[in-house]
């Protein structure tokens, strides 16, 4: 929408409210054309709340009533009512009504997307003006994911972008996507929620590990009876799996030692108490350093990758933009270690 983004080319605009006026302008542009005969109103929006353009744009963009009023903070009940002013306002039928259902119209698409488009330029521009670009973000993170790779690796962030603070909050993938607090997460979804970007990073390797010394317990034969196996209570399906995948079903399957996540998992095979179920990424720095070892050649895939998951209207803020810039490049990395450290060791 070229009008809305020559928004952040126009110095003019940033004196006291004129980026308003213009905005207002801008959205006149996107609207003009679905609205009643205007012979006498010198403007579509003086008719208009932008509160409602808000609750629209909401609506298609998270594809229902509910999740558009959960990310504004309002009723269902609200939302359909400014949806219905908004209709009478503009003389157009913004939704069909099924039932229970409400299906956007063309004309209702048509709209929110140049408003989504106008209101991030909005916020960027007025983030401008007063002189602080949003400089703050909040990602989910798996709790192993978070101690054995980007702790390790924050350093190089700050290093590049040290005016952005980043909260890190750890839980397994529960992720509530309709919550407005939240930046973007690391997920294992195959598919991607309503208003929001799924992009892939990679898919983990999994394989036993364990010690050089409780290598050497398993025996010439690598009896897998010999050695307490060890997993995660949110991975009990890697075992099996793996066992499966490389012909040993006929093992006994039920680990000895389980935890309640894949941190303890490694540091119970770094104690030396048996043989783990591990993602290669997570130990590949201990694997290189001898610390940890695989008495079995076997690799396999999990079932899902590693991605990342983030809100559509927050992919271009500043912020959250450059902070998943720099962790697609560390996946990249961490992606390109793993595969040549399982080619040579093949």
């Amino acid at each position: 929408m070229e009008l809305a983004a020559s928004l952040l080319f126009k110095p003019e605009i940033f004196s006291d409210m004129g980026f308003v006026r213009y905005a207002i302008a801008t959205a006149q542009s996107v609207l003009s054309s679905f609205g009643k005969p205007m012979a006498h109103e010198p403007s579509i929006l003086s008719r208009l709340h932008l509160q409602a353009l808000r609750h629209l744009e909401a609506i298609v963009r998270l594809k229902t009533f509910e999740a558009a009023a959960r990310e504004l903070n309002v009723t269902p009940g609200a939302v359909s009512q400014q949806i219905r002013r908004l209709e009478e306002n503009l003389g157009v039928s913004l939704f069909r009504r099924h039932g229970n259902r409400s299906e956007p119209t063309e004309a209702a698409i048509q709209i929110a997307q140049s408003l989504g488009d106008a209101f991030r330029r909005i916020e960027v521009a007025l983030e401008q003006v007063v002189g602080r670009e949003l400089k703050a973000i909040k990602f989910r993170v798996f709790q192993t994911w978070a101690n054995r790779w980007l702790i390790p690796r924050l350093d190089a962030f700050y290093q590049q972008y040290p005016g952005i603070a980043v909260e890190f909050e750890t839980g397994i993938d529960t992720l509530d996507t309709d919550r407005p607090d939240l930046d973007m997460a690391l997920s294992v979804r195959t598919v991607e929620p309503a208003g929001h970007k799924l992009i892939p990073l990679f898919t983990p390797h999994l394989c036993p590990v364990c010690t050089p010394s409780v290598a050497v317990q398993l025996g010439p034969t690598l009896d897998l009876a010999r050695v307490p196996l060890i997993a995660s209570r949110n991975r009990m399906a890697d075992w099996p799996r793996w066992l499966e995948r490389t012909g040993r079903a006929a093992n006994d399957q039920t680990p000895l030692l389980v935890f309640s996540n894949s941190t303890l998992v490694y540091e119970a095979a770094m104690a030396g108490n048996g043989l783990a179920i591990a993602q290669v990424e997570l130990v590949l720095n201990d694997l290189l350093a001898g610390r940890l070892v695989r008495p079995f050649p076997e690799v396999i895939e999990a079932n899902e990758p590693i991605s990342i998951v983030l809100p559509t209207s927050r992919a271009h803020r500043g912020a959250p933009m450059a902070f998943r810039t720099w962790l697609m490049s560390e996946a990249a990395l961490l992606r390109e270690r793993t595969e040549s450290y399982l080619a040579e060791t093949s």
